[in-house]
């Protein structure tokens, strides 16, 4: 069974990063619904890293993983 999750990359005001994952994104999710989602995150001040505000994102990966549950 493939698992997907999606990683967003912020930056915060003292230049860290901050990490947002989501499971299970969309099949179809394209590169601008997510730039578009992470503006929104900004612009709404949506998450703090530690007590600071992110400023800017920088990254984003959907990233899959192979699971083979093994039964005993």
């Amino acid at each position: 069974m493939d698992k997907k999750k999606l990683e967003m990359d912020f930056i915060d005001e003292v230049n860290k990063r901050f990490r947002l994952s989501i499971d299970d994104p969309k099949e179809d999710l394209e590169a601008i619904q997510v730039e578009a989602a992470m503006e929104e995150i900004l612009t709404n001040n949506i998450f703090t890293s530690n007590g600071m505000d992110l400023v800017k994102y920088d990254a984003a990966r959907i990233i899959t993983t192979v699971v083979e549950e093994m039964e005993f």
